[in-house]
């Protein structure tokens, strides 16, 4: 199956994608699949989209974007592969999750948070013009997607799913046209002391309902590698793996061979700035995916021989 890959090609504005082919001793390994599906960590990313939209849009949005997108996990994800030798094959989404969420089910009440998961389509999208094109993106994203799945896991490989989140849980439960207020009053001091602290790393590895689909001795592994660096590290200890996801559902598609990480901003930012563009420090990515890569060698080596 790893022959379709020479399909699968990127899509400008939508999907980034870079294949990395084995070097030496990566060259027998089972391919790995990363995706990011709130890669568009840019403001030109924003910007570029924003453009396009006709909806009445909340002054300031632009804060939301920085504070919602999930950066430091392209830099992450292109380390891991780094470390790997190559054989993995990196898609990162260009559709700012400000507007459709790319890990979303598209399907859904528009703006309302569920489980404490933010909803693919903010309520502030309110043309349908906009609802269509944003419905487009994600559907072409999703398209090609799939396919990565499909010739990655398919063939045997493993695929990660690669997050970064915010430090605190701060709850907002709707995403309409005070989210740019509400954020900033989560977001002062004595507020946002209130809210809990995630672990420095999540491991989303259990599902809402029935068994885990995550591979358990890779999972154990990731925890233990991260633990020895003297991290806290958590086993859905955020959320759990939730059909409202995507990822949930390639997961499923494919059990025991698809991993979902997160991992905190201020452990790859220097420093983390909410509203605003963070610094991204090489040092701390060197340090966050070193211990993917070193468990996601021994899971792909087994995989191969397995």
């Amino acid at each position: 199956m790893l022959d379709m890959l020479d399909d699968l090609k990127a899509i400008p504005g939508v999907c980034d994608l870079t294949w990395l082919p084995p070097a030496g001793d990566a060259g027998g390994r089972a391919p790995l699949l990363i995706e990011i599906p709130h890669g568009a960590t840019e403001r030109g990313d924003y910007d570029a989209l924003r453009g396009r939209l006709r909806s009445r849009l909340p002054a300031e949005l632009e804060a939301f974007f920085f504070v919602n997108t999930d950066i430091g996990a392209p830099e992450c994800a292109a380390e891991v592969a780094r470390r790997l030798g190559g054989g993995a094959l990196i898609l990162r989404s260009r559709i700012p999750r400000t507007f459709i969420d790319c890990n979303r089910v598209a399907q859904g009440v528009a703006g309302v948070v569920v489980d404490g998961l933010t909803p693919a389509t903010p309520a502030y999208i309110d043309d349908p013009e906009d609802r269509a094109l944003l419905g487009e993106g994600h559907r072409r994203y999703h398209e090609l997607v799939s396919r990565a799945y499909e010739a990655i896991c398919g063939a045997g490989g493993l695929a990660l799913q690669l997050h970064s989140y915010a430090p605190r849980s701060v709850e907002i439960d709707r995403i309409d046209a005070d989210i740019v207020k509400n954020l900033r009053w989560a977001y002062t001091p004595e507020v946002y002391a209130r809210w809990q602290r995630r672990p420095d790393v999540d491991v989303i590895c259990e599902a809402m309902e029935g068994p885990s689909p995550a591979p358990q001795a890779l999972v154990a592994a990731v925890i233990d590698a991260y633990r020895a660096l003297g991290l806290e590290v958590g086993a859905s200890a955020t959320y759990r793996l939730h059909p409202a996801t995507m990822g949930y559902h390639y997961a499923l598609r494919y059990p025991q061979r698809v991993l979902c990480v997160e991992v905190s901003r201020d452990l790859v930012a220097d420093p983390f700035v909410p509203f605003g563009p963070s610094p991204i420090s090489a040092g701390k990515i060197a340090r966050m995916a070193a211990p993917l890569a070193d468990a996601l060698v021994v899971a792909l080596d087994g995989a191969a021989a397995g």
